[in-house]
Protein backbone atom coordinates (compact mmCIF):
# COMPACT_ATOMS: atom_id res chain seq x y z
CA UNK A 1 0.00 0.00 0.00
CA UNK A 2 0.99 3.49 -1.00
CA UNK A 3 1.75 6.11 1.93
CA UNK A 4 0.22 9.19 0.32
CA UNK A 5 1.74 12.17 2.70
CA UNK A 6 5.62 9.70 2.26
CA UNK A 7 5.39 8.48 -1.18
CA UNK A 8 6.61 5.50 0.50
CA UNK A 9 5.42 1.54 -0.51
CA UNK A 10 4.53 0.33 2.92
CA UNK A 11 3.88 -3.59 3.43
CA UNK A 12 3.23 -5.28 6.69
CA UNK A 13 6.16 -4.36 8.53
CA UNK A 14 8.57 -3.48 6.01
CA UNK A 15 8.49 -0.32 3.61
CA UNK A 16 10.36 0.15 0.12
CA UNK A 17 11.34 3.93 -0.59
CA UNK A 18 11.34 5.12 -4.00
CA UNK A 19 8.24 6.79 -6.39
CA UNK A 20 5.80 4.82 -8.29
CA UNK A 21 5.50 6.39 -11.63
CA UNK A 22 2.29 5.51 -13.38
CA UNK A 23 1.76 5.81 -17.36
CA UNK A 24 -0.88 6.04 -19.58
CA UNK A 25 -1.40 2.93 -21.77
CA UNK A 26 -0.78 3.63 -25.64
CA UNK A 27 -3.43 2.81 -27.97
CA UNK A 28 -2.03 -0.09 -29.11
CA UNK A 29 -0.45 -1.33 -25.86
CA UNK A 30 -1.52 -4.85 -24.03
CA UNK A 31 -1.12 -4.40 -20.35
CA UNK A 32 -0.22 -7.66 -18.54
CA UNK A 33 -3.61 -8.26 -16.94
CA UNK A 34 -5.15 -7.88 -20.39
CA UNK A 35 -2.97 -11.59 -21.94
CA UNK A 36 -5.03 -14.39 -22.40
CA UNK A 37 -3.77 -17.34 -21.56
CA UNK A 38 -3.60 -18.87 -25.09
CA UNK A 39 -0.96 -16.26 -25.61
CA UNK A 40 1.50 -17.35 -22.60
CA UNK A 41 0.34 -21.25 -22.33
CA UNK A 42 2.54 -23.99 -23.14
CA UNK A 43 0.75 -26.06 -25.68
CA UNK A 44 1.30 -29.92 -26.11
CA UNK A 45 2.81 -29.92 -22.39
CA UNK A 46 4.57 -33.09 -21.58
CA UNK A 47 1.42 -35.63 -19.52
CA UNK A 48 1.10 -39.03 -17.55
CA UNK A 49 -1.73 -41.23 -17.35
CA UNK A 50 -3.05 -41.73 -13.93
CA UNK A 51 -2.08 -45.39 -14.67
CA UNK A 52 1.78 -44.45 -15.02
CA UNK A 53 4.49 -46.34 -12.41
CA UNK A 54 5.81 -43.26 -10.71
CA UNK A 55 8.91 -44.47 -12.30
CA UNK A 56 7.76 -43.32 -15.36
CA UNK A 57 6.92 -39.82 -14.47
CA UNK A 58 10.44 -39.16 -12.22
CA UNK A 59 12.00 -40.06 -15.21
CA UNK A 60 10.13 -37.28 -17.58
CA UNK A 61 10.75 -35.19 -14.78
CA UNK A 62 14.16 -35.64 -14.65
CA UNK A 63 14.98 -36.12 -18.49
CA UNK A 64 13.12 -33.32 -19.38
CA UNK A 65 13.79 -30.89 -16.73
CA UNK A 66 10.46 -30.08 -15.51
CA UNK A 67 8.46 -30.06 -12.44
CA UNK A 68 4.86 -30.43 -13.13
CA UNK A 69 2.76 -32.88 -14.99
CA UNK A 70 -0.74 -32.70 -16.23
CA UNK A 71 -2.31 -36.39 -15.42
CA UNK A 72 -4.83 -36.87 -17.70
CA UNK A 73 -7.01 -39.42 -19.21
CA UNK A 74 -7.32 -41.86 -22.68
CA UNK A 75 -9.65 -38.91 -23.52
CA UNK A 76 -6.94 -36.37 -22.81
CA UNK A 77 -9.29 -34.86 -20.31
CA UNK A 78 -7.54 -33.29 -16.87
CA UNK A 79 -8.40 -35.76 -13.94
CA UNK A 80 -5.16 -34.84 -11.72
CA UNK A 81 -1.85 -32.80 -11.30
CA UNK A 82 1.53 -34.27 -10.05
CA UNK A 83 4.65 -32.41 -9.36
CA UNK A 84 8.05 -32.71 -8.19
CA UNK A 85 7.17 -31.85 -4.74
CA UNK A 86 4.06 -34.35 -4.61
CA UNK A 87 7.21 -37.31 -5.59
CA UNK A 88 9.21 -36.44 -2.86
CA UNK A 89 6.43 -36.22 -0.39
CA UNK A 90 5.80 -39.90 -1.56
CA UNK A 91 9.21 -41.56 -1.24
CA UNK A 92 12.36 -39.75 -0.45
CA UNK A 93 15.36 -39.84 -2.61
CA UNK A 94 18.46 -41.69 -1.77
CA UNK A 95 22.32 -39.86 -1.99
CA UNK A 96 24.63 -41.57 -4.67
CA UNK A 97 27.60 -40.79 -5.89
CA UNK A 98 26.17 -38.83 -8.54
CA UNK A 99 23.78 -36.52 -6.85
CA UNK A 100 20.03 -37.98 -5.74
CA UNK A 101 18.31 -40.71 -7.47
CA UNK A 102 14.88 -42.82 -6.64
CA UNK A 103 14.30 -46.41 -5.50
CA UNK A 104 12.11 -47.41 -8.78
CA UNK A 105 11.62 -50.59 -6.96
CA UNK A 106 9.90 -48.30 -4.48
CA UNK A 107 8.23 -45.88 -6.93
CA UNK A 108 6.44 -48.46 -8.27
CA UNK A 109 4.77 -49.45 -5.30
CA UNK A 110 2.59 -46.07 -5.51
CA UNK A 111 -0.20 -45.77 -7.99
CA UNK A 112 0.02 -42.31 -9.50
CA UNK A 113 -4.12 -42.63 -9.32
CA UNK A 114 -4.09 -41.88 -5.72
CA UNK A 115 -0.87 -39.61 -4.81
CA UNK A 116 -2.26 -36.85 -7.45
CA UNK A 117 -4.35 -34.32 -6.83
CA UNK A 118 -7.59 -35.31 -8.38
CA UNK A 119 -9.74 -32.50 -10.15
CA UNK A 120 -7.02 -29.63 -10.58
CA UNK A 121 -8.16 -25.99 -10.37
CA UNK A 122 -8.19 -25.11 -14.14
CA UNK A 123 -8.83 -22.09 -16.15
CA UNK A 124 -9.52 -21.68 -19.89
CA UNK A 125 -7.39 -20.76 -23.07
CA UNK A 126 -9.62 -17.47 -22.87
CA UNK A 127 -9.32 -16.45 -19.12
CA UNK A 128 -6.75 -13.46 -18.43
CA UNK A 129 -3.72 -13.81 -16.55
CA UNK A 130 -4.61 -11.80 -14.19
CA UNK A 131 -7.08 -14.27 -13.29
CA UNK A 132 -4.29 -16.76 -12.93
CA UNK A 133 -1.68 -14.89 -11.01
CA UNK A 134 -4.71 -14.69 -8.56
CA UNK A 135 -5.32 -17.93 -8.37
CA UNK A 136 -2.05 -18.92 -8.05
CA UNK A 137 -0.67 -16.61 -5.96
CA UNK A 138 -3.92 -17.37 -3.20
CA UNK A 139 -3.17 -21.19 -3.56
CA UNK A 140 0.38 -21.58 -4.15
CA UNK A 141 -0.24 -23.58 -6.71
CA UNK A 142 3.10 -23.86 -9.28
CA UNK A 143 1.07 -24.55 -12.41
CA UNK A 144 -2.18 -24.70 -13.63
CA UNK A 145 -3.93 -26.90 -16.34
CA UNK A 146 -5.61 -24.93 -19.06
CA UNK A 147 -8.26 -26.64 -20.46
CA UNK A 148 -10.73 -26.43 -23.70
CA UNK A 149 -14.76 -27.40 -23.70
CA UNK A 150 -14.78 -31.04 -21.99
CA UNK A 151 -12.04 -30.25 -19.50
CA UNK A 152 -9.63 -31.06 -22.70
CA UNK A 153 -6.05 -30.42 -21.87
CA UNK A 154 -4.98 -27.40 -24.49
CA UNK A 155 -1.69 -26.41 -22.09
CA UNK A 156 -0.45 -25.29 -18.94
CA UNK A 157 0.89 -22.01 -17.63
CA UNK A 158 3.67 -22.17 -14.92
CA UNK A 159 5.30 -19.46 -12.51
CA UNK A 160 8.02 -19.81 -14.81
CA UNK A 161 6.18 -18.89 -17.73
CA UNK A 162 4.42 -15.74 -15.91
CA UNK A 163 8.19 -14.29 -14.97
CA UNK A 164 9.37 -15.08 -18.41
CA UNK A 165 6.50 -12.93 -19.56
CA UNK A 166 7.31 -10.34 -16.68
CA UNK A 167 10.76 -9.72 -17.56
CA UNK A 168 10.24 -9.36 -21.58
CA UNK A 169 7.75 -6.69 -20.00
CA UNK A 170 10.33 -5.08 -17.64
CA UNK A 171 13.35 -4.72 -20.47
CA UNK A 172 10.55 -3.18 -23.04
Amino acid sequence: MKDPETDRIVSGNSEISGTVQVTEKQEGDTLMKDISLKEIMITHPVTANQEDPLSKVEEKFRIRGIRHVPIVDHENRVVGMFTRNDLARCLAPRRTEDGFAYDKGAMDEFSLKYVMAADPTTLGPEDLLSRAVEIMARNKYGCLPIVKEGNVLAGIVTQVDIMKLLLRELRT
